[in-house]
């Protein structure tokens, strides 16, 4: 049986029990009507795609008609950070002024150790790595408490926070989206980037649905 036939097959209409004629064109016709609504959404989203790949304006009242309330929010939510990010540490709360300072006493610690064992000093470089440890471990249970706290806290960080055990390092450790670490995750967007992102995620969703 081929894949082609699989998938009439479960697309086929079969009669319920006592379901008279009417009845069973009546929800043919609402499935057809769902299919071919999700269809046109597709070829508008693609062309929105278009627009937006060749630098063409795209206006938000033209996303909200295509986009999902779920979906659109996301656009404003990613560039609400965006804007935080170019805002510098104007903006930044003292709860992550506190963590920076704190991540950036453990990254010197971690460059300690790393210094001790190419010299030869295997246990003091040890011990470094250690209280390394233990020193981001407070660190993620000291921001996560934060976060609970206030979550709009969580929009300052490149990332989800991770779990607070002896296997975390300091690669790992969430950095501040104002931050130039070489870890950081942030990556930069102009307003058209976050919209081509929420087009390209939407089209994806409607083609799943189709699977």
């Amino acid at each position: 049986m081929n894949q082609k036939r699989t998938k009439n097959e479960l697309l086929a209409f079969k009669r319920g029990d006592d379901e008279k004629n009417p009845q069973l064109y009546a929800r043919g016709q609402r499935f057809v009507g769902a299919v071919d609504k999700r269809n046109k959404t597709i070829v508008a989203l693609a062309e929105l795609e278009a627009r937006l790949n060749s630098g063409q304006h795209v206006q938000n009242r033209t996303l909200q008609t295509y986009l999902t309330h779920a979906q659109y929010t996301a656009i404003q939510t990613a560039w609400e950070q965006q804007k935080l990010i170019r805002s510098g540490s104007k903006h930044k709360p003292q709860a992550i002024k506190l963590y920076e300072a704190a991540l950036n006493s453990v990254q010197l610690q971690n460059t300690k150790a790393k210094e001790l064992y190419k010299r030869g000093h295997a246990e003091g470089a040890a011990a470094t790595e250690e209280l390394c440890k233990a020193q981001m471990q407070a660190l993620i249970v000291d921001i996560e408490a934060e976060v609970t706290n206030d979550p709009t806290l969580s929009q300052w960080l490149d990332r989800t926070l991770p779990a607070a055990n002896s296997a975390l390092t300091i690669e790992q450790m969430p950095r501040s989206i104002t931050s130039n670490s070489k870890s950081s995750r942030v990556v930069r967007k102009s307003k058209a980037d976050v919209k081509l992102e929420a087009v390209q995620a939407a089209i994806s969703a409607l083609i799943q649905d189709e699977d």
